[in-house]
């Protein structure tokens, strides 16, 4: 849920939309007769991503303000973003044999509403957000149908819609071959997804601490190796590549276990149980809108700001796409490697 919620994407969006008011302000700042709040224009701001592997997806739906005062003031109260009626939403869910481009309409899923309790303080009001949802299945693409869906948000006054793609299929998954860290490089291979414009590659490595007279503690670390648009990978025998590096591994564990790395573990009587299967490849695959949208509200290094738009919602701002994410646990090829590792107190366990 962190991720979806991260509002740093809102925050994109919604602040070109301050900076237009500012040149209203501008632009008229001579005359006395002007009311900034006078001609008010209601902006709906759409974030919604799908995936196939989960039991309920979401769509967040708000709409940018205006008012007087501190603009981030403002963002923390509820009121401010969230609409205060509950408005009429729905996904409707095309579908198309495999080998045709026909798409019919299948089935109406209607958006009900949510308050969820665990979103992070950050520009936005937390920690509740309403949010819109549906228990029911979105599908991935598979040997018999292909599916779309589309999003329609009818305010009252005029009717939103986006429309995506649905990534995923069954032969998105990493490939099953060991992995080893003694090399000062290696290899990820993984299956393509159907409709993704990019990935995001993580290694994690599971253990089980264990301490004296304590109960076991179940860890894993997290090793990003970055997100990969689809045209910037190699293939090999219609499979995906990237390589890794061993040493950036190391150092990455050395950070995630902190001051324990250097005698710590020892004076502590901590050891850290490792199996066969002690390693997992997670891989989440975006689809085309959202790539594009993260393209666009990626930092710039640039001295000229003129920071171009995207958004795939007709009628209002923002993103409506796909996602899906596929783990493998596979075999750490030799556990020597860290049982070496005398002051981290790495075991087979």
């Amino acid at each position: 849920m962190t991720a979806f919620y991260n509002n740093r994407e809102m925050k994109k969006i919604i602040l070109p939309l301050f900076a237009a008011f500012a040149l209203l302000f501008v632009f008229n700042a001579c005359s006395t007769d002007v009311d900034l709040y006078n001609d008010y224009k209601d902006i709906t701001v759409v974030y919604g991503l799908l995936d196939p592997g989960k039991d309920t997806n979401y769509v967040k739906i708000n709409k940018a303000f205006l008012g007087p005062g501190n603009a981030f003031d403002i963002a923390l109260i509820a009121d401010s973003c969230n609409y205060p009626n509950k408005l009429d939403a729905k996904i409707i869910e095309f579908r198309s044999p495999v080998n045709q481009n026909n798409f019919q309409e299948h089935k109406t899923m209607v958006l009900d509403t949510i308050t969820i309790h665990d979103k992070e303080p950050g520009i936005f009001y937390a920690p509740d957000q309403l949010v819109y949802y549906t228990k029911e299945k979105i599908h991935s693409n598979g040997d018999y149908f292909k599916y779309k869906y589309r999003l329609e948000i009818d305010r009252g006054d005029t009717v939103l819609t986006s429309e995506t793609n649905i990534v995923g299929g069954e032969l998105f998954m990493p490939e099953s071959k060991p992995l080893g860290f003694k090399a000062e490089t290696g290899t990820i291979k993984w299956y393509p997804c159907p409709n993704a414009a990019v990935y995001e590659v993580v290694i994690k490595l599971y253990f089980t601490e264990v301490g004296p007279g304590a109960d076991s503690v179940q860890r894993c670390m997290n090793w990003s190796l970055g997100t990969h648009p689809v045209s910037d990978l190699t293939e090999d025998h219609g499979k995906f590549v990237i390589n890794y590096q061993s040493s950036v591994f190391y150092a990455n564990l050395a950070s995630f276990l902190g001051s324990d790395t250097v005698g710590g573990a020892t004076e502590k009587n901590v050891e850290r149980l490792i199996y066969d299967y002690c390693l997992g490849i997670s891989i989440s695959a975006g689809g085309e809108e959202l790539y594009n949208f993260i393209s666009v509200n990626a930092p710039s290094s640039s001295l000229v700001q003129n920071i171009p738009e995207y958004t795939n919602v007709n009628g209002g701002y923002g993103v409506f796409s796909s996602r899906a994410a596929v783990e493998r646990r596979v075999k750490l090829s030799s556990i020597p490697e860290l049982t070496a590792l005398a002051n981290w107190r790495f075991r087979q366990g």
